[in-house]
């Protein structure tokens, strides 16, 4: 929406180095000590917006500096407008590229046929003259160039005011407010005083004021009916239960005495669930010893099956060599008579013997290990037996005895609870009730209101105000703000609020600095991207002066790195072009209090870094060619 931006400032005079300051069209910083000509630009600036000296409005510039010509140049989308002006003239000469404006000299009066204000608002494509609301009475007054120049434009003598920065400083704080609020609302949704609508009739008001009365009467009846129904339960519910007895007090004591038992319950239950568990887990390796035993055992039986047998074959073996020794032997054949020579048979006596005694061995010793076995597997069965009774006993007492005293103290407790609840809700109907009668009496000893014709505040649409809001916590969330998230616009003070607090009561200069810069540039941020018209464009002296954070934040956590950070986003455009949507920003500030401006800006295109140095073999000295500190 930014219809201009400044692109120099050029300061000459006779026999003088014509002094220059060139700006980028999108952020600029002009930093460096004090008495280097910062403050100066501010001045030259304000100068060409066609200020108009007088004794409370002084042009702060020294004339025996020997420079008297003062030029601005500008762009538009359609070429150059250069503003000129001699020291001490009241008329701005106008040239330039632009065809849509004609070259020549302006009154500084915003009445003469040709005035400088008419240009600057062309320039932000108001074309036609505006009026805007002056007062309540419903006077009127001519919308000019400098009716909101203070709400983009803050010199160092404003920039950390108690009031709000979108009120004119120049101006009787009784004067400003309707003037300053109804500037704004222009720029926000283009509204002039000619689409104001007069306050309601008075019967209308009337009207208006008895249903109020009438609807707060409405309330408190239904306050009573519901009053009276929570007495009646209250009344029926203790005379079922043993609580008639008891105040509030009581029951809040007794609800925290059972509170506490179930507490101790519960820490009981917790602690016999975890011996049953332990148990249990005794019990099931217990059974797995008692399986092994019982496998072992039936490993033995086996054994000694095979021991048997093989003691059953050897003595088979041994009987059968012995009656064999003892049958006749033949000598003679019996069907030739032939004398037989048989061979000798072997004997397996003594080696089945020898197998005999040691499988007899063997068996004495499983007879031995059947014994031991045994003794364990009744030794493992006394054990899980007792185990068994210790859980169950466990177990008992959980489910038959803290479980139903747990439970009873849990419905003792939804008793309690009930009638306390009951007693809450009394509370805060009373107190309600309390409240819509004073609001009541209020209304109903009220003097008629005095005829008032305009109130600029109800011309503002809530819609316009809660995306305006928006804007503004979006900028203090990026500067870490605390209380970010509750930013408002106090329609009364017209001033940014953080957590129902007012700026002037709860910071000292350098927050309300800082809080006045934030509310500025959001304001511009609403109008470029919302508003009806947007002077594209944000200039402010010296907003961090006054400002000292806690030595304890890192430079990421402070409002300064914060606010920085967030002047570097609002430039997205890529950095090979040549333009940008966004405002031009102009910021003056001591170098010192921005020790990481170059860390944020880096590489950010539309950025500029304009620093004077007041030191002759570094850098610029200062804004002014040629003028030096005590010469």
């Amino acid at each position: 929406m930014a219809k201009f931006f400044i692109e120099k400032l050029v300061v000459s005079g006779s026999g003088k180095k014509t002094s220059m300051v060139d700006f980028s069209d999108g952020l600029n910083f002009i930093v460096g000590p004090s008495n280097t000509g910062k403050s100066y630009i501010v001045e030259c600036i304000d100068y060409l917006f066609g200020l108009e000296p007088s004794k409370n409005k002084s042009f702060r510039f020294d004339p025996s500096l020997g420079y008297d010509t003062f030029k601005l140049y500008t762009r538009t989308p359609n070429g150059t407008v250069i503003f000129e002006r001699k020291f001490g003239e009241n008329k701005i000469n106008l040239s330039g590229t632009d065809p849509n404006f004609e070259h020549g000299n302006y009154s500084l009066g915003h009445t003469a046929k040709r005035n400088i204000s008419s240009v600057w608002l062309q320039m932000i494509g108001i074309n036609e003259p505006h009026k805007i609301l002056q007062s309540q009475a419903g006077k009127t007054q001519q919308l000019t160039w400098r009716s909101f120049l203070h709400m983009f434009f803050i010199k160092q003598d404003f920039v950390s005011r108690t009031q709000s920065v979108l009120y004119n400083p120049e101006l009787n704080p009784n004067m400003t407010s309707t003037p300053s609020k109804a500037s704004a609302l222009f720029l926000m949704t283009g509204k002039d005083a000619a689409e104001y609508e007069a306050n309601e009739d008075k019967k209308i008001r009337t009207a208006k004021r008895t249903a109020v009365i009438e609807y707060i009467k409405d309330t408190v009846g239904r306050y009573a009916n519901r009053e009276s129904e929570l007495l009646d339960a209250r009344s029926n519910f203790i005379a079922k239960t043993n609580l008639s007895g008891y105040q509030i007090d009581d029951l809040r004591a007794e609800v925290d005495g059972i509170n506490s038992e179930i507490d101790d319950l519960q820490k009981q239950i917790n602690s016999n669930i975890e011996q049953s568990r332990r148990l249990m887990h005794e019990i099931y390796a217990n059974n797995g010893r008692l399986a092994e035993c019982e496998t072992i055992a039936d490993t033995f039986t086996v054994l000694r099956s095979q021991y048997q047998s093989d003691i059953g074959r050897l003595t088979f073996v041994i009987d059968g060599n012995i009656a064999h020794t003892q049958l006749p032997k033949r000598e003679r054949c019996p069907f030739c008579d032939g004398r037989i020579n048989a061979k000798g048979n072997d004997s397996y006596i003594d080696a089945a013997y020898a197998e005999l005694q040691h499988i007899r061995v063997h068996l004495t010793e499983l007879e031995k290990a059947e014994r031991d076995i045994a003794n364990e597997k009744a030794t493992i069965e006394s054990t899980l037996k007792k185990l068994e009774e210790r859980k169950r006993a466990v177990d008992s007492t959980v489910s038959s005895e803290l479980t139903p005293r747990l439970t009873t103290f849990k419905e003792k407790l939804s008793l309690y609870r009930y009638i306390t609840e009951i007693n809450k809700e009394l509370d805060v109907i009373r107190a309600e009730e309390r409240t819509f009668n004073l609001e009541l009496f209020e209304k109903e000893t009220e003097e008629e209101p005095t005829e008032v014709k305009h109130d600029i505040n109800k011309f503002f649409d809530a819609e316009t105000v809660q995306t305006f809001q928006e804007k503004l916590i979006v900028v203090l969330e990026a500067c870490h703000y605390d209380g970010a998230s509750s930013a408002r616009l106090n329609m009364e003070t017209f001033d940014l609020e953080v957590g129902g607090r007012s700026k002037a009561i709860s910071n000292g200069g350098g927050y309300c600095g800082f809080l006045n810069t934030v509310l500025a540039l959001a304001f511009i941020e609403f109008l470029e991207g919302q508003g009806e018209y947007s002077p594209g464009l944000l200039i402010v002296d010296s907003p961090l002066t006054q400002l000292s954070e806690s030595e304890y934040k890192t430079k990421q956590e402070t409002l300064i790195s914060g606010l920085l950070n967030y002047l570097v986003s609002i430039y997205t455009a890529d950095s090979t072009s040549n333009q940008t949507s966004a405002e031009q920003i102009i910021i003056i500030e001591h170098k010192d209090r921005l020790p990481i401006l170059g860390d944020i800006l880096g590489n950010t295109p539309h950025f500029k870094v304009i620093e004077f140095t007041q030191d002759k073999k570094h850098g610029r000295y200062g804004f002014l060619e040629g003028v030096y500190q005590y010469e």
